[in-house]
């Protein structure tokens, strides 16, 4: 940080700039004031906050990372995004807060407008604005309980919803976030479309897509009286598990023989990062409610809940505070209106393409690479104990993460229990992907040479 931001912080709190860029000094100042949650101190660095462009971000000591992450797939224009900051000079006069909920403004309204526009199907949908995933789960939710009268939903293992409430219900991807945790919800649960990983231990040329078929056996079990079906189409916090491409129509055959709702959670996957504007598109199937959050805020808190019209039964059934301001209505536009003029949906399917191809070089040099996945620019590497008997190394995985974020300084995270997440900006060029590739590459070497 340059002598001004060290100024500025100062002002506002005196006495900080006596160490100014001692990583361990701030990593422990943080862990006295800050509740645990998901930070890894030991291996990511202290960010600084002042600088970063696209792809780079720095860290305390001036050095430069790769950023294969965007902020789990928050920031889809990348790092201070030249065009969203001159936009954001321009509407700095804007009313900072309006209770959107509670009185009409013009710019949520639009960007309502706009996000109807990008779902597929003819079914009359509105909007409801959350400030993040997990409360687009929740909206969801409470408004198919609301339009059914029915409180029973299908999930699966792995899924991340959230941490909150009714979402934590339905995720199940680590045992720590629901552990003592009462649930809100009857779930009938089954496994996700796991091909790598099939439960019944078929494979996916023949298999009659029975994982889909096991829904329907646990309904005749445990009750059919179902509100929704909620499902990733693409599995992010479980390992970037693309699945089977008959699970989601089949899934939307079981939600319509039941008379529910088919409900895609896609705060993750939407908003062009697989090369359409949701990742459902590429298998065919028009969903009754999608959630979003992640990229529609481009970094603030930003989330939506699109479903059938009326939402609700009537007014009062659900509301917040905080959702949709106008500022933030006009910078999700404007990210919008800029993906799509941008051609950054179709840059997404090209160097998703480029970096698939190359995962799948890696699957194949590599012993401990037990399988490449992905769509788009949401892709992963399963790290294996070794091909023959693909055991799971969370181990190894998490060496391979070190190394790349110490070594190569490629910011990249894991997922589920032994994958290796990328889920770069939008913007991410081809030559980017290559130096990505070519860091990944250097780190499984040196992890698969030492072991």
């Amino acid at each position: 940080m340059q002598a001004s931001d060290w100024d500025l912080l100062e002002r506002l709190s005196p006495g900080v700039h006596q160490r100014p860029r001692d990583a361990d000094y701030w990593l422990r100042r943080s862990a006295e004031v800050l509740a645990e949650s998901t930070q890894s101190r030991d291996l990511y660095p202290v960010l600084d906050h002042s600088r970063g462009e696209g792809l780079c971000i720095y860290d305390l000591a001036g050095n430069a990372y790769l950023d294969m992450t965007s902020g789990v797939a928050v920031r889809a224009l990348g790092l201070r995004y030249p065009r969203l900051v001159q936009f954001e000079r321009e509407i700095a006069h804007v009313v900072e807060e309006l209770p959107g909920q509670d009185f009409d403004h013009i710019p949520q309204t639009l960007l309502a407008e706009r996000l109807l526009a990008t779902v597929p199907g003819t079914t009359p949908r509105q909007v409801f604005f959350t400030t993040s995933g997990a409360r687009a789960v929740e909206t969801a939710v409470k408004a198919a309980i609301d339009r059914t009268h029915r409180t029973r939903f299908v999930a699966f293992r792995p899924a991340f919803h959230g941490r909150t409430g009714y979402a934590l219900s339905l995720t199940a991807s680590k045992a720590v976030h629901r552990n003592y945790y009462p649930q809100a919800l009857p779930v009938v649960r089954t496994p996700y479309a796991y091909c790598y990983r099939c439960p019944l231990g078929l494979q996916p040329n023949n298999c009659g897509v029975a994982c889909a078929e096991l829904v329907r056996e646990a309904l005749q079990r445990e009750g059919t009286d179902i509100a929704g079906i909620v499902v990733e189409p693409i599995s992010g916090e479980g390992g970037m598990i693309v699945p089977h491409p008959e699970f989601l129509p089949r899934l939307r055959e079981i939600a319509n023989e039941y008379d529910a709702w088919l409900i895609v959670d896609e705060v993750q996957s939407g908003l062009g990062r697989t090369g359409k504007w949701w990742a459902v598109e590429h298998f065919g199937v028009e969903p009754d409610v999608i959630c979003t959050a992640k990229a529609l805020g481009g970094g603030a808190p930003m989330g939506a809940t699109i479903a059938p019209t009326p939402m609700f039964r009537g007014a009062s059934r659900h509301s917040e505070t905080f959702s949709a301001e106008p500022r933030m209505a006009l910078i999700s536009l404007f990210i919008l209106r800029e993906l799509e003029v941008g051609g950054y949906l179709e840059r997404a399917a090209q160097v998703g393409r480029v970096l698939l191809d190359g995962l799948k070089h890696l699957e194949e040099k590599y012993d401990i690479v037990g399988e490449a996945r992905g769509l788009g620019l949401m892709l992963g590497l399963e790290i294996v104990e070794d091909k023959k008997s693909r055991r799971a190394s969370p181990a190894i995985r998490d060496e391979v993460v070190r190394v790349c974020v110490h070594r190569e300084r490629l910011l990249v995270l894991g997922a589920g229990d032994n994958a290796v997440r990328l889920l770069p900006p939008l913007t991410v060029t081809e030559e980017e992907a290559r130096d990505a590739l070519a860091r990944l590459d250097r780190a499984l070497e040196t992890v698969a040479v030492s072991g």
